[in-house]
C-alpha cells in the first residue's frame, strides 16, 4: 500500500466517525457594550480639562498593557481635547501642536497597542501643561 493509500483510508475511517452536524436555527440576539463618555462642561477652566487629560495620559501606557479600560480613557481623552483644543486654537494656535502631538502618541499607543506610545505622549504633554502660560 502507497502512502497515499494510507492517508486515504485514514481520511474514510475519520470522516465515518464523524456524527450529523447540528445547527440550531433558533434566533439569538447580540447586544454591543455601550460605553458612554460623560459629558464634558464646555465652560470648564482650561487648566482643568488639561489637568484631567494629563492624570488620564499618566497610566494609560499600563492600562494598555493590561487590558484595563484603555480604549474608554482614550474616549475621555479625545472629549477632553476636543473642548481643551478648541480654546488653545482660539487664543494660541501656534501651541496646539505639542498638545495635538502628544494626544496622537496617546491614541497611537491605544489603537496600536503600543504602551511605550502612550508613555512617550504622557511625558511630552506634561512638559507642554509646564510650559503652557497659566489660565486665569
Amino acid at each position: 500500500m502507497t502512502a497515499r493509500h494510507v492517508a486515504t483510508a485514514l481520511t474514510a475511517v475519520a470522516l465515518a466517525g464523524c456524527g450529523g452536524t447540528y445547527v440550531e436555527q433558533t434566533p439569538t440576539t447580540t447586544t454591543a457594550a455601550v460605553t458612554t463618555v460623560p459629558t464634558i462642561d464646555p465652560t470648564a477652566p482650561l487648566g482643568d480639562l488639561l489637568g484631567e487629560i494629563e492624570t488620564l495620559m499618566f497610566d494609560l501606557d499600563e492600562r494598555i498593557i493590561d487590558e484595563r479600560g484603555h480604549v474608554e480613557t482614550m474616549a475621555r481623552i479625545d472629549a477632553l481635547w476636543a473642548v481643551a483644543e478648541a480654546r488653545i486654537r482660539a487664543a494660541d494656535p501656534d501651541d496646539v501642536f505639542n498638545f495635538e502631538q502628544a494626544i496622537e502618541l496617546a491614541r497611537s499607543g491605544v489603537e496600536r497597542r503600543r504602551p511605550a506610545d502612550a508613555s512617550k505622549g504622557y511625558k511630552i504633554l506634561a512638559d507642554v501643561i509646564d510650559a503652557y502660560p497659566p489660565t486665569p
